[in-house]
């Protein structure tokens, strides 16, 4: 499959698995999820996080994720988006540097919009919001926990019951969300079964 084709796919899966009339607290994925795992923002938009993605792309058997970013995105045409497409052959630096754009006024490091990632697979998708420093794994199947237990630990990725519980992760205090936001994402993010089942 061409390039192209591949990057099409991607983005056609996650074009279909967001709810677009949504952001957090309220569920943002379409179809069927079966975990939904949070972690801090930060994490996706740090040079790492190519590799964390390369191991998922490899563990899923995927070729390339596309990072779209929601807030640039006018028309959700694959020629029109506002996008970067990590494989894996995508380095820490090329990532970064993608990242950075032309600087502070256009680089996605720098600005707090949304961001939605999927491969050309769809076996997991991550939503992100940088104003609020929280982004969500979600996965299709509850045994993606195992199989992707590696980069999830190197996310540091959770249940929001763990999370709200004071399960407090190194940069942002999930138990302290204001009780609106706590009810809501439970309602809609939390735990559908036995993660160790």
């Amino acid at each position: 499959m061409k390039q192209e084709d591949v990057h099409r796919l991607a983005f056609k899966n996650l074009s279909r698995t967001l709810d677009r009339g949504w952001g957090f607290p309220n569920q943002v994925f379409k179809g069927r999820w079966s975990v939904f795992l949070f972690f801090e923002s930060d994490r996706a938009f740090d040079p790492e996080f190519s590799d964390i993605l390369n191991d998922i792309l490899i563990i899923e058997g995927g070729s390339v994720a596309c990072l779209l970013n929601i807030d640039k995105t006018n028309l959700f045409e694959f020629e029109r988006i506002s996008s970067i497409f990590i494989d894996r052959t995508t380095t820490r630096n090329s990532y970064g540097l993608a990242l950075e754009g032309d600087g502070p006024e256009n680089g996605w490091i720098y600005l707090m919009d949304k961001y939605i990632c999927m491969s050309d697979i769809g076996d997991w998708c991550f939503y992100c919001e940088k104003s609020n420093d929280i982004a969500v794994m979600a996965l299709r199947e509850v045994e993606y926990v195992s199989r992707f237990q590696r980069p999830l630990s190197s996310l540091l990725a959770k249940p929001i019951e763990e999370l709200l519980d004071g399960g407090r992760s190194p940069l942002f205090p999930f138990d302290h969300l204001v009780p609106a936001w706590r009810k809501v994402l439970l309602e809609n993010y939390g735990r559908t079964g036995n993660l160790s089942s």
